[in-house]
């Protein structure tokens, strides 16, 4: 029996030795309830007692595991590393990471795996050897290698460290993984920016606000001369000569001033030398708005400076002779002329133009001619006073500004200096020229106030000097600039005739005397003028031999020529042959052969180029002497026959007979027009015709225009005959019918 119930029975006398009466029972029974109740009420307590530890320990618990938590989380965040514990066969043990994109599964998805069944085959056999090696030498594997996780592809580096501890019997070990792209990045960056700075050839400079320099790259060596070393350990401020000093602290209180400026200085190198420096300086402040540094960029712009002013001397200067150009002579001009009416003074403005300086070019090339040019120039300059201005405006001219005269006769005395310069010949690379120059006097301020009007007005006197022979000088009068004008006006009447295709080829008969028929003819130009009508070669030849325009209308005539000498024989016409006329500036081209050479294969007339005949001047064949006698010798063995115009008005008439290639003569009009009158013009024909049999040539008289001229020639034995008795220059579709009638026959 339980203890307390024996103990309840002998409180209440219920022994074995007597029977138990009622009150004794109810007794027993109240102290067995009050036991019970007793026992209930410390049940109920120890049941509320242990209720009240248990929450407190859960409390407890989850208060312990929230500060592990957060503490857990604290470090993690401060820590950027994924956290991985991995036995040695690659299976995930624990996952700790902040940055659960750097994952490249969820952590769920890790935990339990292994490498294998997480990671390419290629990382995974990586990471595990990486793992057996830690295990193996324990110790620390540094790698770097490239994953795509959640977040994308990155860049990580991880270390792998032994744990020191198994679980289940493996080995483990604590893999750390950063996430290194940014940095990488930044590196780059670094890298990219230290190279720039390294390989700028600009000087970099940083500065404090004290002056001491903190860093500068390698090219501030060459832009100051003084070395890295020297700039960071010696002294203070970036420019460290003893004479830029005071240069340095102005840079400096001036950028300290506006925070940023930027000009050009002239600094002194290490070596003393001065250097042109574009510097830019920029002051950057603190937190507290204070300058903390000065940060420049010295770029050496000696080179560009250099450049500069030879691109400003180019600009202003001609590139030959180094003389002043027409820009600054006229910049020049127009600064004299404001001084001189200042103070009452008077200057005069030179136009010279060498006399047939472009026959020399020409024909012997633009090198001598350029050397020519400069000897040229040297000598106008020595003869010129030191305050006068000469200038070079392009090909043979020359200008020159004589500044503070008192009369007319000073600037006669100068032009006459000028000429006299001309009259030593020239040496060129073993030539020797004889050249003169026709000059145009304009003054100021009597002519004009302005620079381009007194140069207009020189250079139309300058045209009238050549009109009155060249070699001269000639002052500015008003009529002179209506002559210039209206020689310019038909210089651009020619340029449009040439491109609206104005000119017209005429032909006029040669008649040979013995034959009685049309023997040839001679191709002669005229202008169809829209609003003047037909304008025969006298009005307009000397204009377009003077400004070269001669050449382009010669190669037309040649062209238009040969044009005709295919046609007419495609039609079967019996025209004998076509003469035509070389020009002066055409003889001065050495290439003039193979040009008109070229013509003929193009028009298909070099097949008949016996039919062709070249006509020259005697004067220009002593002229152009060298050059002449190689393209005639050239001509006359692509086939075409040679004449000489005008013969007996030239000189050394009998040397040129015996030196050039030629097949006839022809009699100058001024001959022919005074047969009947002056015995001495008929004895010249006569011994022309003489000299001509004597030669093998052919003898043509031109100008024929009276009965008696047409007898006399007869009865000396001239050949063949031209002029307007024998007929007059007729169109290009008259000639067949010329040829057909033979008009001439008659006489």
């Amino acid at each position: 029996m339980h203890y307390l119930v024996e103990k309840l029975l002998s409180d209440s006398n219920l022994t074995d030795l007597r029977s138990p009466d009622l009150q004794d029972w109810q007794g027993f029974l109240c102290a067995m309830d009050k036991v019970y109740q007793q026992i209930d009420q410390d049940r109920d307590l120890q049941q509320r007692n242990f209720s009240r530890t248990s929450e407190e320990m859960q409390s407890s618990y989850e208060n312990l595991k929230n500060s592990f938590e957060n503490r857990q989380s604290a470090i993690l965040k401060a820590f950027p590393d994924l956290m991985f514990l991995i036995n040695e066969e690659g299976s995930y043990l624990q996952v700790l990471a902040e940055n659960k994109q750097d994952l490249c599964l969820p952590v769920q998805q890790l935990l339990g795996n292994t490498l294998n069944e997480t990671l390419p085959a290629d990382k995974a056999l990586y990471f595990m050897n990486s793992i057996a090696k830690a295990l193996q030498t324990n110790e620390l594997q540094v790698l770097e290698y490239e994953l795509t996780v959640q977040s994308g592809k990155e860049n990580f580096e991880g270390r792998v460290i032994p744990a020191g501890y198994t679980v289940d019997g493996k080995k483990t070990v604590l893999y750390l993984a950063r996430n290194i792209t940014t940095r990488q990045k930044t590196d780059r960056q670094q890298k990219l920016l230290n190279s720039v700075m390294a390989s700028a050839t600009e000087g970099i400079v940083i500065v404090r606000a004290d002056k001491k320099v903190l860093y500068v790259n390698s090219a501030i060596e060459k832009v100051t001369g003084y070395s890295e070393h020297e700039l960071l350990n010696e002294g203070e401020g970036f420019l460290r000569h003893e004479l830029d000093r005071a240069l340095c602290d102005e840079v400096c209180t001036e950028a300290y001033q506006s925070d940023h400026f930027k000009r050009q200085i002239v600094i002194h190198s290490k070596t003393g030398e001065k250097t042109d420096i574009l510097l830019s300086m920029d002051a950057l402040r603190g937190e507290h708005n204070e300058i903390e540094y000065f940060v420049g960029m010295l770029t050496d712009i000696t080179e560009i400076t250099l450049s500069q002013q030879r691109l400003q001397h180019l600009a202003t200067h001609d590139v030959l002779t180094g003389l002043p150009n027409r820009l600054m002579f006229q910049e020049r001009v127009s600064q004299v002329i404001s001084r001189s009416i200042r103070n009452k003074q008077k200057g005069a403005v030179m136009f010279l133009d060498l006399d047939r300086f472009k026959t020399i070019n020409d024909s012997l090339g633009h090198s001598i001619g350029d050397k020519l040019l400069i000897e040229v120039a040297r000598r106008l300059q020595a003869v010129c006073r030191a305050e006068d201005t000469v200038a070079r405006f392009g090909g043979d001219e020359f200008v020159i500004l004589v500044e503070d005269i008192e009369q007319v006769a000073t600037v006669y005395q100068v032009a006459k200096k000028i000429l006299h310069i001309f009259d030593k010949q020239f040496h060129v690379q073993g030539y020797e020229f004889k050249i003169t120059t026709s000059m145009g006097i304009s003054l100021f301020p009597s002519h004009g106030k302005h620079a381009e009007e007194l140069i207009k007005q020189a250079d139309a006197a300058m045209y009238e000097a050549k009109n009155l022979g060249r070699n001269c000088y000639q002052l500015f009068a008003d009529e002179y600039l209506e002559s210039a004008i209206a020689g310019l006006t038909l210089e651009n009447e020619i340029q449009n005739a040439l491109s609206d295709n104005q000119f017209k080829l005429y032909f006029q008969p040669q008649y040979d005397l013995s034959e009685k028929k049309v023997s040839g003819f001679e191709a002669l130009i005229r202008w169809h003028h829209p609003q003047h009508g037909i304008i025969a070669p006298a009005s307009f030849i000397q204009v377009a031999e003077s400004t070269g325009q001669i050449v382009e209308i010669g190669l037309w005539v040649f062209s238009e020529v040969c044009k005709k000498i295919v046609e007419w024989n495609d039609r079967n016409l019996a025209f004998g042959q076509l003469s035509f006329n070389l020009s002066q500036r055409q003889l001065m081209d050495v290439n003039l052969a193979a040009k008109l050479i070229s013509i003929m294969n193009k028009t298909g007339a070099i097949e008949n180029a016996h039919k062709i005949e070249c006509e020259i001047t005697e004067s220009l064949i002593i002229k152009q002497m060298d050059v002449a006698l190689n393209t005639l010798s050239k001509l006359k063995e692509a086939g075409l026959k040679l004449a000489i115009d005008d013969f007996g008005t030239g000189h050394s008439s009998l040397v040129n007979l015996k030196r050039f290639p030629l097949d006839r003569l022809k009699i100058d009009i001024e001959f022919v027009r005074d047969i009947g009158k002056d015995q001495n013009d008929e004895a010249i024909i006569k011994a022309t015709i003489a000299l001509a049999e004597g030669f093998g040539l052919e003898v043509v008289a031109e100008g024929v225009e009276k009965t008696i001229q047409l007898e006399f020639l007869k009865s000396v034995g001239c050949h063949q005959v031209q002029g307007y008795l024998i007929g007059k220059p007729v169109e290009s579709e008259q000639v067949e019918n010329l040829l057909y009638k033979n008009a001439c026959f008659n006489l």
